[in-house]
């Protein structure tokens, strides 16, 4: 296990630039690397009745309680298939100044790096795997544009509530 602060330089300038890079239903996405708290191995998860099939269930990590979503089944594409590499994510949820740590579970991290400013454009209004409202932008990394996801869509807890009553 290991926390993002030894794959990363905290300095207020470059963290603007810095992006987690994962592999989720074998594409390439990015998120802002501060929206990470941390990144552990695939661990168990207890599953919780009545919840929608993108939400795994529970997990202990470092003695809190946090529940985990599967990225790929959330962007109804399909499931995760666990391996070796599949890790949890986990995000700080901020929503009136109350904090929720989420997991959401990956394929792989495939690293930690920047993205320069001027190779980030809005994202298409159309035309991706995933709804537009998850995609913030488009970021060019080698020479590809990918996904950098918008995780408060991702993981907004009002939407999710609501999936969880349909």
């Amino acid at each position: 296990m290991s926390t993002l602060d030894d794959d990363f330089n905290m300095n207020a300038d470059s963290t603007q630039d810095q992006y987690l890079l994962f592999l989720a239903g074998g594409e390439l996405y990015a998120m802002e690397a501060l929206k990470a708290q941390e990144i552990v191995e695939y661990i168990s998860v207890t599953k919780v009745p009545k919840m929608q099939s993108f939400i795994k269930g529970v997990t202990n990590i470092r003695g809190n309680i946090v529940a985990v979503i599967d990225l790929i089944d959330r962007f109804k594409l399909s499931k995760t298939e666990i391996s070796d590499k599949t890790s949890i994510v986990v995000i700080n949820y901020k929503k009136n100044d109350e904090t929720t740590q989420i997991g959401i579970m990956i394929d792989e991290v495939y690293e930690v790096d920047t993205i320069e400013k001027s190779n980030i454009k809005k994202a298409p209004e159309f035309g991706a795997k995933i709804d537009s409202k998850y995609i913030l932008n488009m970021g060019k990394y080698e020479n590809k544009y990918i996904p950098i996801l918008n995780m408060e869509a991702i993981l907004d807890v009002d939407e999710l509530s609501t999936l969880l009553s349909e």
